[in-house]
């Protein structure tokens, strides 16, 4: 079961209790599956590569303390 985060998608797959592989798609691209550990190293290359980055392209009109425009989740399936 997948879920539809703004322009991506994101599932895991859980086996008895435990995520065995993380999920990402964009943008009606193919699934790219990786193992938790590659995803939280993926993860800590966007953040050093793009963490700030969003703030300053955000429109003038937007108040201070406004809402990230993307709700990032995991989505866990079964």
């Amino acid at each position: 079961m997948s879920e539809a985060i703004s322009a991506y998608s994101v599932e895991e797959r859980v086996v008895h209790g435990d995520t065995v592989w993380v999920a990402i798609r964009a943008r009606g691209a193919e699934w790219s599956w990786l193992t938790p550990a590659e995803a939280v190293q993926l993860g800590r290359q966007w953040l050093q590569k793009y963490d700030g980055q969003a703030e300053d392209r955000m429109p003038s009109g937007n108040a201070e303390g406004a809402a990230p425009a993307i709700d990032w989740e995991l989505i866990a399936a079964e």
